[in-house]
């Protein structure tokens, strides 16, 4: 009778085992899968309250110069937070093709890094286009606007 009583006890505790092995291999998997998904909630909260538009008549000599093969894109942050006005934080793409912010400027001279909500700036790039149909697009934080001129 006692060798069925260390039988079992001998399962019992490989099982107990088990069971702890399970258990924390879990535990380790749900944290790792909630600090994604904090992760992406807060990249994507992020991307809500970025928002930009461009603004202008981009049917306008002042939009694209032929002597000087610049396109000038006014851009306005309609969204909820500051973004930063720099070169690097804006991509500028023209038919697909990834073109090179030469200047940035603001319209009404203001200055400093921070572009805040309802603030217009002026990126120049040197891009020359073809007579037709073009594609423009800007993306800032995840967020893109696009717009298709005539030249």
């Amino acid at each position: 009778m006692a060798t069925v009583s260390v039988d079992k006890l001998v399962i019992f505790i490989a099982s107990l085992l088990v069971a702890a092995t399970v258990a924390s291999t879990l535990t380790a998997s749900v944290v790792d899968l909630d600090q994604t998904l904090q992760g992406s909630g807060l990249a994507a909260a992020d991307k809500i309250e970025t928002d930009v538009d461009i603004v202008g008549d981009t049917g306008s000599d002042a939009f694209y110069n032929e002597s000087t093969g610049n396109v000038t894109l006014l851009v306005k942050n309609t969204g909820q937070k500051d973004l930063y006005a720099q070169t690097s934080q804006i991509d500028v793409f023209i038919d697909g093709q990834y073109a090179t912010v030469d200047a940035l400027s603001r319209p009404d001279n203001a200055t400093g890094a921070v572009w805040a909500p309802g603030e217009i700036l002026r990126l120049t790039v040197s891009h020359s286009l073809d007579a037709g149909e073009h594609t423009i697009s800007v993306h800032v934080v995840g967020d893109e606007e696009t717009v298709t001129v005539y030249v």
